[in-house]
Order: structure tokens, then sequence, then C-alpha cells
């Protein structure tokens, strides 16, 4: 109950570090359905791939899918060594991560673990890996594969922990303190650490080490020197909240993970508290199983929930998270300092409070002595006890509670008889928070918030208030589409639910000044055009209201496309210019009618205030007016689902609402760091439903020539913002659309040919980088290959001869021969035609059938008289010349 009740005081705190909102989240979680995740240690590789060490095996994320590779058990923990191998330990024994021949990572296990003893952690050196369990430490050689074991004794105890600092292993031990491992020996360590305390982890960072320590101490260490502490400004908020993990940001920052508190950033120069991120700012779960910090200088969280990127310097701030804050906002600005929130449930305001505790105490008062009554005096002894460091999944949470109260220090207090003990109430400021406050009456809807001369204006479905600083003044009892406040006509002019356009001014007091006439039709949107006219947007008409003209004539204007957004529009360097979900136009004076603009995409989506129009195209955010800069518009591709934006008067900068119902603070000059460019990975290339080999080249049969290659660029910014495009050298001449589909690339048919195929992948920020080619041979069957042409071609000639040698003595046999060649010929004038002709149709066919046989024509009539012909006349020749000599001979006479 103690706890309870300081922790929630401290919890009260937070929003005091994010005055000016809280660090920008991004959530992530491999099925959205599914929740208490449990993740036991994080790694990212040198592509930018996440590893995360679960009960389920090795989770694998490359910002856009999620990937497991199984293990023969619960993995606790994942390093990575100097080499890039992702080694992983837990119940089971330990492994690394191999790729197979088709690039597909597997856990290859190196030990498996005969005990029911898991292994807990893992240290690495430029040759041998260290795996701690608390009985065992297991040294295995990279080069070798050589694993040694060296087993706790009674010097050590059982091992908690183990950390490498400066090329040494260090044995965190339950009771005996630390130790070091020296000559492959486990020897007692001169390493002093304050207070004989537990390391629980240490992190390097450039030339030092951060220590944490199980007495929820942070410290820092360098080589030579002797080690320092971080003295916490919140020390006691760590402590309640129980220090498990840390991780570094940069030299001016760290992260420090707790237990039942979720991630304080902490200056390690000064200890101050920058942020805390919890429930209270947006973390899904104030228990925090670990952290690291990435490449980018952002911090992963690992919760019950799933994964949380923190982005300390991203330029967005968020103002969701504080307190008292109703219903689903609608518009948002700052004034006096202060930050005003327009919702369906009202209007809301930002506000400091501060919180009173009321202390409790006892002074003495001297008690007058009876005369004959000794003074006497008593010793109490009160034992200081803490219970911050109660039980949990983490190792150094198992020391047992008798032992802590052991070593408490003890208080003596002198209670003396003489006096006299009256009791005090004082009031004392625990911490300062803020919290959003409801502006009592602007109680219903409220869709617009404006600045005017002097005055803060709100507009909504319960009419229009002016709001002071303790009053509110309503102005409009009638409900109001739309409110525009007219700089030329200092006046304001409101569109309200009953098709009106009402006009106010302020003398002293608000007064309606009239009704603007010859304009029919809900009006949404007012902007005027200097002082030459002013503009009313309707659903599917526009009004142009000439001011220059005394009489105030209307013109009524059309748009020719059908619009399913309503138009908005500005005026600025004297043209007008409209935006519609069709396209944009401009309206032409001379001709008095809307011109459509041909240079600019059809928007998406767009945003107009007085001055500025926001939109988006097919790729990025743009924006048209009077402000200049913005450089960083192309963070908001974050959001694919805004709602509001408007230029935040006071801060600089914009205020964005999103469809998540977020309300962030983007400081769209803010000078942007450097994010890593990660490299386009060849995620996995599939033939005929089949894996292949990923490598730079591959060859595929024609028949079966259907392929799909995935690729992969990882980015945890807007991973599902990155766009692909490719060419497939051979086929196209020209780079296909950018897209973010394009990452899995199908081609359902290729022709037998040579490819080169080409991969490019855009970010958020407009950089690009390149797969390395991939060469495609689609090799063709293989009665269309030359091999299968020269030995037809060959077979052919051999009939040829072999018919004309037996046609003497043979001549029914050559003849079959002679013409079973001139059937192969024309098969192989066909096959030729036709593994030229790679699009054919029945027509094709036919028509190519016919020429083959007009071709083959005076081939075969030469082949007959030359051969065949000639064969048969040879023959009957050599019949006559036989019958000749078969007949009888006349005798000879006789002499």
């Amino acid at each position: 109950m103690r706890f309870c009740i300081i922790f929630l005081s401290l919890a009260l705190s937070v929003a005091s570090y994010a005055q000016t909102g809280s660090y920008f989240l991004s959530h992530f979680s491999p099925d959205e359905e599914r929740f208490n995740i449990m993740c036991f240690d994080i790694e990212q590789d040198d592509r930018g791939v996440f590893y995360f060490a679960t009960q389920a095996g090795i989770l694998q994320f490359d910002g856009r899918n999620w990937d497991i590779i199984a293990t023969t058990g619960t993995i606790y923990s994942i390093a990575r060594s100097a080499e890039g191998i992702i080694y992983a330990a837990g119940s089971d024994g330990f492994g690394r991560i191999i790729r197979d021949e088709y690039g597909v990572e597997l856990y290859e296990s190196l030990f498996k673990q005969q005990s029911a003893e898991y292994i807990f952690q893992i240290s690495t050196l430029p040759n041998q890996v260290y795996f701690l369990s608390e009985k065992n430490i297991f040294e295995y050689a990279i080069r070798t594969g050589e694993i040694q074991t060296q087993a706790a004794n009674g010097k050590t105890g059982s091992f908690v922990a183990m950390n490498d600092m400066f090329g040494k292993i260090y044995i965190s031990t339950e009771q005996n303190g630390l130790f070091e491992i020296e000559s492959k020996k486990i020897l007692t360590s001169t390493l002093e650490i304050p207070d004989s305390a537990t390391v629980i982890f240490s992190l390097p960072y450039k030339d030092q080490y951060l220590l944490g320590t199980d007495r929820n101490r942070i410290y820092t260490y360098k080589k030579g020197k002797r080690i320092e502490e971080i003295k916490l400004k919140d020390s006691v908020y760590a402590a309640a909240g129980v220090i498990v993990n840390a991780t570094w940001v940069n030299d001016n920052l760290i992260a420090i993970g707790l237990l039942r508190g979720g991630v304080m950033f902490v200056n390690p120069l000064t200890g101050e508290t920058e942020e805390i991120i919890n429930y209270n700012s947006g973390l899904p779960d104030n228990e925090v199983f670990s952290i690291i910090g990435d490449k980018n200088q952002n911090v992963w969280v690992a919760h019950a929930y799933g994964f949380t990127r923190i982005a300390p310097y991203l330029p967005f701030r968020s103002f969701r998270y504080y307190p008292g804050l109703e219903g689903n906002l609608l518009s948002a600005t700052t004034h006096k300092g202060k930050v005003y929130v327009g919702t369906s449930a009202g209007l809301f305001k930002l506000e400091k409070e501060e919180f009173y505790d009321e202390i409790t105490y006892y002074v003495e008062v001297p008690v007058k002595q009876k005369p004959g009554i000794k003074q006497t005096q008593k010793e109490v002894a009160i034992v200081e006890t803490e219970d911050s460091r109660r039980g949990g999944f983490f190792r150094f949470l198992k020391r047992k509670k008798k032992e802590e109260i052991a070593n408490k220090p003890t208080t003596a207090i002198t209670l003396k008889q003489a006096v006299r003990r009256e009791k005090r109430v004082k009031k004392i400021l625990r911490q300062a928070y803020f919290k959003y406050k409801k502006v009592d009456g602007a109680d219903s809807k409220i869709t617009q918030l404006i600045h005017w001369k002097d005055k803060f204006i709100v507009a909504g479905l319960g009419g229009v208030y002016e709001i002071g600083e303790r009053t509110v003044i309503k102005i409009i009892q009638d409900p109001v589409r739309f409110l525009f406040a007219s700089e030329t006509s200092n006046s304001l002019i409101a569109s309200t639910y009953d098709d009106k356009l009402r006009q106010y001014k302020f003398d002293k007091t608000w007064i309606e000044t009239g009704v603007i006439e010859g304009i029919s039709g809900p009006v949404n949107y007012i902007f005027e055009e200097g002082s030459a006219a002013l503009w009313f947007c309707g659903f599917d008409k526009l009004f142009r209201m000439n001011l220059l003209d005394s009489a105030h004539r209307v013109e009524t204007l059309s748009i020719d496309k059908r619009n399913f957004n309503q138009p908005q529009g500005i005026s600025f360097n004297n043209e007008v210019f409209i935006a519609t979900s069709s396209g944009f136009y401009f309206y032409d004076p001379i001709k008095g009618k809307l011109v459509e603009g041909d240079s600019l995409r059809k928007p998406t989506a767009y945003f107009a205030s007085t001055k500025n129009l926001w939109f988006r195209d097919k790729n990025n955010w743009h924006i048209a007016g009077e402000s200049v800069g913005h450089n960083n518009l192309q963070l908001l591709n974050l959001f694919n689902n805004i709602r509001f934006i408007d230029s935040d008067p006071e801060f600089g900068g914009l205020l964005i609402i999103t469809g998540d119902n977020e309300l962030l603070q983007f400081n769209s000059e803010a000078q942007l760091r450097d994010e890593i460019l990660f490299p386009v990975i060849l995620k996995s290339i599939e033939n005929d439903d089949k894996l292949l080999l990923r490598k730079g080249f591959i060859k595929i049969d024609q028949e079966k020539s259907s392929l799909t290659v995935e690729v992969i660029r990882p980015d945890f910014i807007g991973a599902k913002f990155i766009e692909y495009r490719y060419l497939l050298g051979g086929l196209n001449k020209q780079w296909t659309e950018w897209s973010t589909k394009h990452n899995i690339i199908d081609f359902p048919y290729l022709p037998t040919g040579e490819y080169t195929l080409l991969v490019q992948a855009k970010d958020i920020f407009g950089r690009i980088n390149e797969l390395d080619s991939v060469k495609i041979e689609v090799v063709p069957p293989y009665w269309k290959q030359t091999w299968f042409f020269a030995a037809e071609f060959s077979v052919f000639v051999f009939l040829v001869i072999l018919s004309f040698r037996l046609s003497y003595r043979f001549i029914f046999l050559s003849r079959i021969l002679s013409l079973l060649s001139i059937i192969i010929f024309i098969e192989f004038i066909q096959t030729i035609a036709g593994s030229t002709i790679t699009k054919s149709t029945p027509v094709l066919d036919f028509a190519i059938q016919v020429a083959i046989a007009f071709m083959i024509l005076p081939i075969e009539g030469f082949l007959r008289r030359h051969f065949l012909l000639a064969i048969t006349k040879r023959n009957e020749k050599l019949q006559q010349a036989g019958k000749k000599d078969t007949e009888p001979q006349e005798p000879l006479p006789l002499i």
C-alpha cells in the first residue's frame, strides 16, 4: 500500500516533463489481435533488421514483414558478434542464425542443454562467445567451434549476470560479489563496484560503459578511471519503478527501462530527466521487458502488447495523452501559451495543476517537570526498508528479502519523557503537472478555433463564442457550419445550418449587422480575394461576391467534374487557387470562370487556412500560400489519415490531428538528424511456386517462366510508405511508376532471352537506393535450342546421304528415307520459325504453315527431281541392264 501511494504520486509528475508534448511513439505488433507477447531481448543487424527473443522462437521484423525463426525452445537472449553473426540462447541451449542455400534464415543449434537449467545471457568478444546460466559459463570458440564449460563452485556461488567491458568478461554472483574470467579461469575481480552492488547490465558507447546495478543506480565507467555515478534527479521514481535495463541514445541522452514505470530519458552529464514515457504518455504498458537503441538514435521498447518505437529527435510532439480530453478531436490551436482543443464533446484547455501533499509532523514542546521526577530516556531501533526490488522474471531480483533487511542500517531515536509532541499539518507542493480542463459554456461540438484581432473565437454546433481569460461570451446562438473572420469588412461572417450568411461586428459588444443575400445553398468554406472579392464555397458551386462593385454583384461558378470533398481555396500572389478532390482550379477574371490547372496532380487530401493551403498528391505533401519553409513536409507521409492541419500561431510549425485521434505539434523547420539508409534486401525469388537460390544470376525454363521477386528495404519511420519501382532490361525500356506495392514483383510469363532486373526504393525523405542487379536467363525448351536444331539438321543430312547410298540396292527403303528426310526438313523449318515468333495466335500459326509450305515446295521439287527421280531412273536402267543379262543368248556358230 505504501508503494502504491508513492508510485501514484510520482506517476502524476510525468506530465511535468512533457510541457511541450511527449516524444513521438510508433507501435508495432506481429498480430494486432494477439496480446501478452513476452520478449526477453532485442538485437538489430547491419541490414537494419530486428530480432526479438520470445517464447515462440526468434521473431524477425524488417519494418513491414514479421517472420518467425523456429527454435527448439524459449529464447532468452540474443547478441550480435563483431562479424555480424546473431547468437541466441534459451531453455534448450544456445545456437546461431545461419542461411540455407536459398537464403532463408534458420536456427543452428551449437549446444543442447541436457538439464532443466536455462541460459539467459550472452557476451561476445572478437574470437569467443560466452553463454551464462545460473550454474555454468560456456565459452564457444568461433573459429574452431570448441565449447568449454566452467561450473559455479562454492567460492563463486550462483551466477546472476555477465557483462563484457573493455575486452574482459565479468560475472556477477548472487552472494559473493564480482568475478572475472582470466586465462580461462574464474578469478575474484579487482574492479570496485560502489556499495558492492550487482552489475545487471553494461552498455558500451565510444570510450565508456553505462552500468546499472540492482540497487537502482546508474554509473559510467571509463578505462583506467573510477566508476562514477550518474546522480539521477528523479532517483525516487527510478527506484520505485525498478531499473532493469538501459540503452545509449547519444552522448547527451540515455534511456532507462523500468519494470513498472515505463522509460526514463535522462541526460547522463547532469542526471536531469528529459522525458518519462509511460502509460500516461502513450506507452501501452508500464511494464518494460527489454529496450534497445537502434542505429538512428531511437529507442525500442518491448512490452506485453508488442513493441513501441520512441523517437526523441523526430520533430513531432504529442499532446493527446494528457488526462481530461474527451471526444473526437476536430481542431486545435495555441492561445496565450495554452493549448486549446475543439472536440465533439466541447472545448478543452491544457492547464497546469499543482499537486499538494498534506504532511503530518510533530514538534517537541517542552513540558514543565514536576519536582522529584527524574528525566529518563530510551532508544528505539527503526529498520529502514524498501520494497523496490520485488520479484519478476529478471535474474537480479532473486535475492532473498531477509538478506535485504539484514543489511539495512538502523537509526536510533531518543525519546525524552520530559518533551511533549504536538501534531502539525503542512501542505507542500509535491509536483506540478498538466491536465485538460473543459471550458465551461462551450459544451457542444467545436469545429473551428479562430484568432482575430486580439480575440479568441470558437465555433461549432452550439454557435459562436468569444473565449476570454475567465469568461465565455456567446456571439451566435445558431449552429454554424463555417465561421470566417473578414479583414476587409472587419466583421465575422457565419454560415449557419439554416443556409443563411449572417454578418457580425464588434462595437463594445457583438452586433448582427445583416444577412448576405444572393447566395443559395449551404456554404462550407469562405475566403477573401484580398479586398476585391469574397468567395463562398458550396458543395458543387462557388460564389464570388465583387466587393469593388457597389452593388456587390455575385457570380455563380461551377466545377465541371464531380467532387467528393468540399472545395476550399486561398488567394495569394493576386491569384485565386481552388482545391477540389477532382483537381485544382484557377479563377480567370477576364473570362469570369474557373480554369482547371493541368500542371498539378489531383490531390488525395487538402486543408486550407486563411493564408495557406496544404495538399498531398500521389507521392508528397506540398504547401501553397504565404508561408515559407516547411522543409520537412515529407514527414506528413507518416500519416495516411490526417483530418486537420493548421499553423501553430505562437510556437511555429503545424498542429495536426490524425484519424487515430492523435494531436501532434510538428516543427516543420527542425533540423533532421541523418537517418541511416539501409540497403535494399532481396527477400526471395520464386519460380513456379518454388524458391530459387538468392544470387545475382538465375536461370529458368521458358515453359515454367513465371517469376515472383520480393524485395524489402528496412525502414521503421514509415516502412509502409516506402515506394518501389523496377525495370526489367531486355523487356522494358522505362521504369515502372513508384508504388508501395512494387516490393513484390510478379512476372506471370517471360519469353526466351536474357534480362536484367533493377529495383529501386524511395523513402518518405525522397532518398533512393538500389538493389544489386539480378541477371535472369530464360532458357527455351530443348527442341528450341541451337544444339537441337544442329542435331535435327545433321539427322536430315545423314538420312539424305543414307537414302542415296541405299538407292542402288534397296529401292523401297531408299524412298522411305527420302520421304522422311523431307518431313524432317519441313519440321526443322517450322521449329526455327516457331522459336523466332514468341507470340502466336491460331490465325498466325496457319499463316506460318502456309508460308512454310510455299517455301518447302521448291525444295521438295528439287529433291524429287535430283534425288528421287534420279534414283528411280537409275534403278530402271539397272533393272533393264539386269533383264538383258538374263535374256538367252544366240548360240555361236560352229566353225
